[in-house]
């Protein structure tokens, strides 16, 4: 039976069609990881595993979080160089991912933060046809996925309109200020959609909306050990004490 059992097995290894693609409830415990990393040390675990699944059993959905976990690391980089190579791998794992599937919405939304991001790098002309690309995407994963990431393609695509300068030809801060009153109404407990909404405000002469939603996220309760949420905390005390 056991001679049977391994000829069926090198059989089985093949025929076409046959996979060995990562199971779903291993994408899943990592999903599950990178939405409760706290620090970027947990961020490096879930991206070596990540790269370990993609030489041993890759999947779309290794190629997804692949691609979140190195934007994460490329997002937090401090050395230039670092960064982009983060994020062009960052971009390219989403890619493969979109070649399977090009409306795979987790794909599409952390190709277009890659590509903001690099943008945000590099400047220049380059960086605009990024950006442009970006915000398709992201507009793409709002009308799919509007929850995603506590509506983080709302939140992404309001906060380049608001900050875009008017050259580019992208800015337009009454549209930034809609998408991110949507981010807000889909995500209310979210204080990063929040402050982002009262830039927006501020952005549009409207200081009594902007100072509301400064001390919400001021005076929200505090998650401990929590960096963004502390982060998040001082850049809107420091923007309330600015808009008085």
């Amino acid at each position: 039976m056991k001679a049977i059992a391994a000829v069926i097995f090198l059989l089985a290894l093949a025929l076409p069609g046959i996979s060995f693609a990562a199971q779903p409830s291993q994408v899943g415990v990592v999903t599950s990881a990178l939405d409760h990393a706290k620090t970027r040390d947990d961020i490096v675990r879930q991206a070596a595993k990540l790269d370990s699944l993609v030489k041993s059993a890759p999947s779309r959905g290794v190629y997804q979080q692949l691609g979140r976990a190195l934007y994460l690391l490329g997002e937090g980089e401090k050395n230039y160089k670092r960064k982009l190579d983060y994020l062009g791998r960052s971009l390219s794992a989403s890619k493969t991912a979109l070649r399977e599937n090009p409306s795979d919405t987790v794909a599409l939304y952390w190709k277009a933060m890659a590509l903001l991001q690099e943008a945000d790098v590099v400047g220049g002309l380059h960086a605009l046809s990024d950006v442009r690309e970006a915000l398709r995407d992201l507009k793409s994963v709002s009308e799919l996925a509007p929850k995603y990431d506590d509506a983080g393609a709302y939140r992404s695509r309001g906060k380049v309109l608001i900050e875009a300068p008017a050259w580019s030809l992208i800015g337009d801060k009454k549209e930034g200020l809609k998408l991110l009153v949507k981010a807000v109404n889909i995500a209310p407990a979210n204080l990063v959609n929040r402050l982002y909404l009262a830039q927006a405000y501020l952005k549009n002469d409207m200081k009594a909306d902007a100072a509301a939603e400064l001390e919400y996220v001021i005076n929200a309760p505090a998650k401990n050990g929590d960096k963004d949420d502390a982060e998040t905390r001082a850049k809107a005390l420091k923007l309330l004490k600015e808009a008085k």
